[in-house]
């Protein structure tokens, strides 16, 4: 059986964690990232053999070229090859439009749109050399489809990720590798909590207004 590889980025907690885990679970050696704290990755790596999974583990930033580069590169260098990439690195800071410097707009589009570019720019032209094609995953936000307020820079680079996700995939169906984007609502990660927190709006009171609430322990980090 052919063990097919998969890289994630920000998968140090949250979402991209719970990714992980699964894909490990279901077969795919992981290339676990993550951009700060080591004990972060180092959990998702203790999941993973959990659940019989192999994996290694890159600290590096993905907004970056270097940092993306880096997790392409070791991927290759331990098991030859790059199948399955999700985009899943992402930041948002709430704070009124007026408020936002350029630096923290440009850090809120790197974070979440620019990493996407890089990390897939890396890892395709693997894929295009294997004779199975690639999956291309990225993970957009209800907020790229709906927008945000508050939350500017985060909804716009949501919502070019999904205008990167359909050219994207209408260029590389030749090479047999799919391109898809996931938009979730609020989940119960960090990031996603500490959005209720700073609207001071309670769980059960953002779902009575409407608001979607998903996930549960496996998320938490």
């Amino acid at each position: 059986m052919v063990v097919r590889v998969a890289v994630v980025s920000g998968s140090g907690r949250g979402i991209g964690r719970a990714i992980a885990v699964r894909l490990a679970k279901d077969g795919f050696r992981v290339v676990v990232n993550y951009k700060r704290h080591d004990e972060e990755g180092e959990e998702t790596m203790k999941l993973i053999k959990s659940v019989g999974g192999e994996a290694i583990m890159v600290k590096s930033d993905v907004a970056t070229a270097e940092g993306a580069k880096a997790l392409v590169d070791e991927a290759v260098k331990q098991w030859g090859s790059v199948d399955v990439v999700v985009n899943n690195a992402g930041l948002g800071i709430m704070r009124p439009f007026v408020d936002i410097d350029e630096g923290l707009w440009d850090k809120i589009i790197n974070t979440n749109l620019k990493s996407a570019y890089l990390l897939t720019k890396f890892a395709v032209p693997y894929m295009i050399k294997n004779n199975w094609g690639g999956r291309i995953i990225n993970m957009s936000s209800i907020e790229g489809i709906m927008g945000a307020a508050y939350n500017v820079p985060y909804a716009t680079a949501k919502a070019a990720l999904i205008g990167f996700t359909k050219a994207l995939a209408a260029e590389l169906a030749p090479y047999g590798i799919t391109v898809n984007a996931i938009a979730p609502g609020l989940v119960r990660t960090k990031m996603g909590m500490s959005l209720l927190q700073v609207l001071n709006v309670r769980e059960e009171d953002w779902v009575k207004m409407g608001g979607t609430l998903t996930g549960g322990e496996d998320y938490r980090a």
